[in-house]
C-alpha cells in the first residue's frame, strides 16, 4: 500500500470475498462476515459511527478461532490488523462523512505498462 491506498476500501472488499467465499455452515463465520461486510460498508459510505469501530472488533472477535476452518480466522484478521495500525483512516471516514481517498487511486491496480516494464 502507499499513501493513495484506502485502507478501508481495501479491507472492505477483502471480507466481502471471506462473506461471498463462506460455506454457511458455522455461524460466527456466516453471520459474521455478513455483519462485518455490512458495518464496512456503512464506515466506507460515510454512514458509520465511532461505536461501529467497536462493533468490528467485537464481531471479529467472535469469529477468530470460533468458526470450522481457517476462512473465519482469514476473514478476522484485516479486521483486527486494520484497526490496529489504520484506526485513523476508518475515524476520517466516519467525521468526515466519506472516503477522504480519490477513488480513482485508492485501490492498487497495475497498469499494464508497469507490468511490462
Amino acid at each position: 500500500f502507499d499513501e493513495t491506498t484506502c485502507v478501508v476500501r481495501a479491507v472492505t472488499r477483502w471480507t466481502e470475498f471471506y462473506a461471498h467465499e463462506s460455506c454457511g455452515k458455522c455461524t460466527p463465520c456466516r453471520e459474521g462476515t455478513y455483519w462485518l461486510v455490512q458495518l464496512l460498508r456503512d464506515i466506507e459510505a460515510g454512514k458509520g459511527v465511532m461505536s461501529d469501530l467497536d462493533k468490528l472488533n467485537d464481531i471479529a472477535d467472535n469469529i477468530n478461532g470460533k468458526s470450522f476452518c481457517a476462512l473465519g480466522d482469514g476473514a478476522a484478521s484485516p479486521i483486527f490488523s486494520s484497526l490496529k495500525y489504520f484506526r485513523e483512516e476508518y475515524e476520517q471516514h466516519i467525521t468526515g462523512r466519506g472516503c477522504p481517498f480519490d477513488p480513482a487511486k485508492s485501490t492498487a491496480w497495475a497498469d499494464r505498462t508497469e507490468v511490462n516494464a
